[in-house]
C-alpha cells in the first residue's frame, strides 16, 4: 500500500467531493435565538480550541457578549464548515451554570470565595501532602485544549519540579473511541 502525506492529502482517496474537485466551501453559522445578523456589532476572527484542528471561525459580538459563530470559507482546514462543538460550544460562555468565582468547601458545603482565599487553601495543603506523602500524592489531569507549550510547562512542573508521575489528560480518554484496534 502506498503511503500518502496526511497533511497535504488528509482524505486520501476517500474525499467528500468528486475526484479532481476542490473541497467546496460552505459557511455554517449559528446565532443566539432572537439575534438577527444585522444586529451583530462586530465579528471577531478566531479559531476553535475544542478539538485539535483549530477550525477557523468568527465570533459574533453584540453588546460585549458572544451571540453567535460562523465559519470562514478562506480557512484551509474547514473551508467554512463547523462541527457541533464549534456551532454550540460558545453558548457555555453565558451559562447560568458557569462558575465565575472559585468554590471552597466550608463545613461540608461548597461556597464562593476569592482567588486569594482559594489559593490560600490549596498551596499550604499541597505542601502538607508533599511533605507527608511525597510527590505521588499529587496528580495533574489536563485539558485537551492546550497548546504544546502549555503541555510542556505542565509536564515540567509535574515531573521536574514536583516529581510526580501522575499526569494524564482528557485527550487520551476523548480520542480512545477513534483509536484503531
Amino acid at each position: 500500500m502506498a503511503r500518502r502525506d496526511g497533511i497535504t492529502q488528509p482524505w486520501g482517496s476517500r474525499t467528500p467531493y468528486g475526484p479532481g474537485e476542490d473541497w467546496p466551501a460552505r459557511v455554517d453559522s449559528r446565532l443566539a435565538e432572537g439575534v438577527d445578523p444585522g444586529e451583530v456589532d462586530r465579528w471577531v476572527r478566531t479559531a476553535a480550541v475544542l478539538h485539535s484542528n483549530g477550525d477557523g471561525l468568527d465570533l459574533a459580538v453584540k453588546d460585549g457578549r458572544i451571540v453567535g459563530v460562523r465559519g470562514r470559507t478562506d480557512d484551509r482546514v474547514n473551508r467554512g464548515r463547523l462541527d457541533p462543538k464549534d456551532l454550540f460550544g460558545w453558548q457555555a460562555n453565558h451559562s447560568a451554570d458557569r462558575l465565575g468565582t472559585p468554590l471552597v468547601r466550608d463545613n461540608g458545603r461548597l461556597v464562593e470565595s476569592t482567588w486569594d482565599e482559594a489559593m490560600g487553601r490549596i498551596v499550604p495543603r499541597s505542601k502538607e501532602l508533599l511533605a507527608e506523602q511525597g510527590p505521588s500524592a499529587l496528580g495533574f489531569y489536563t485539558s485537551g485544549q492546550l497548546f504544546a507549550e502549555e503541555y510542556y510547562t505542565l509536564g515540567a512542573i509535574a515531573r521536574g519540579a514536583i516529581g510526580t508521575n501522575h499526569l494524564d489528560g482528557n485527550t487520551r480518554l476523548c480520542t480512545a473511541t477513534a483509536a484503531r484496534r
